[in-house]
């Protein structure tokens, strides 16, 4: 059956709503990521530029992929990378092979020097179909890691301290900003933050800092970004639902709360998580402090850490769920840009970003 691959439209929003929410991850619940009410809107509010492409038959949208273009640092210089998502078929449309390798023809362009996308981990058939060697493209992993959604009222193991925790004011952006990018450089896909004005609903004051007199040790923002893309749980499993009835005693063990069917899950990302050069006294001790400010509003928060690093052996002795994902990253062959490889133990993944 014939296809036509174009640039999405305004007006295509609620068609790719829908084919995003067309299938779900399964578990304990059935869980979709969204991007509700219109997932057209909801792209074009990410930082940078969103491309995003539609393959449509019949009058009838039938694949969606999405290519949101930043810069991010990458061997310690600016590269213009291009994070790959979104990628679905309508599950109610039988065949039409060629749509993914055409879809990915419209992603390469001569100014992108770096491509990723992310699988979840325990996704064992994508994971295998993209280990595969390819002869059009290559396909290399990056780095796994795991999302931690936790209950705030639970502590975090900090040593005692002397400095100074503090929510952010609007004249500290030039601190942050300096204090943000030269840690960053650091890290191999850290995004290059000039400003906040491209990240929606992000301001100064959602920061908090750790201070040493003048100096940050770190710093960290309480992202709230729910209002334009989502996780909502479909249909629990049964175990779930039992676990669901007994919320209050899920919650008084440090689990989080589980949510309502078809409720959108109401969170702050935590989002620019950078210590100084990556101390651990510093990162658990602000850990420690933010989640205090998570508890005045909010029943959970969430963020990654990379497999590898320091907290994980620390995080995974805490109630949590979380889930795990691998990133890949994808070379074209005719493409003119020269390709770095990123440094595994060096990577910074932001969440508030996928």
């Amino acid at each position: 059956m014939a296809f036509s691959i174009y640039a999405a439209k305004p007006e295509d929003g609620k068609e790719l709503t829908r084919i995003l929410e067309s299938s779900t991850s399964n578990g304990l619940a059935d869980l979709i990521y969204t991007r509700r009410p219109d997932a057209y809107e909801s792209y074009m509010k990410e930082p940078g530029e969103a491309r995003v492409f539609v393959a449509r038959t019949d009058g009838r949208v039938i694949c969606t992929c999405a290519e949101l273009v930043r810069n991010i640092y990458l061997g310690g210089k600016e590269s213009k990378a291009a994070y790959i998502c979104g990628f679905k078929k309508d599950p109610g449309h039988p065949g039409n092979a060629g749509i993914s390798a055409n879809m990915i023809r419209e992603l390469q362009r001569d100014d992108i020097c770096f491509y990723y996308f992310g699988v979840l981990s325990d996704n064992e058939k994508a994971k295998a179909m993209f280990e595969k060697k390819m002869s059009l493209l290559s396909i290399k992993r990056v780095v796994s890691f795991q999302t931690y959604i936790l209950n705030p009222n639970v502590r975090i193991k900090a040593p005692k301290h002397s400095f100074t925790f503090r929510q952010a004011r609007e004249d500290d952006l030039p601190l942050i900003l300096a204090f943000l990018n030269a840690e960053g450089r650091k890290k191999d896909l850290f995004p290059v933050v000039n400003s906040l004005e491209p990240f929606y609903n992000l301001h100064a004051e959602d920061f908090y800092l750790l201070m040493n007199g003048e100096e940050i040790l770190s710093c960290a923002a309480l992202w709230d970004s729910t209002s334009y893309k989502q996780y909502v749980v479909k249909k629990y499993s049964k175990l779930a639902k039992i676990a669901r009835i007994a919320n209050p005693i899920v919650s008084a063990l440090g689990y989080v709360k589980l949510p309502k069917e078809n409720s959108p899950l109401r969170f702050p990302t935590l989002s620019f998580f950078v210590t100084k050069n990556d101390e651990p006294d510093y990162y658990f001790i602000m850990l420690n402090e933010i989640r205090k400010e998570v508890a005045k509003t909010y029943g959970i928060y969430v963020f990654d850490v990379p497999d590898g690093h320091f907290a994980k052996t620390v995080l995974d002795k805490l109630p949590r769920i979380c889930f795990g994902t691998t990133m890949y990253s994808i070379q074209f062959p005719w493409s003119t840009q020269p390709y770095t490889d990123p440094d595994p133990g060096h990577i910074s993944v932001e969440r508030g970003l996928l």
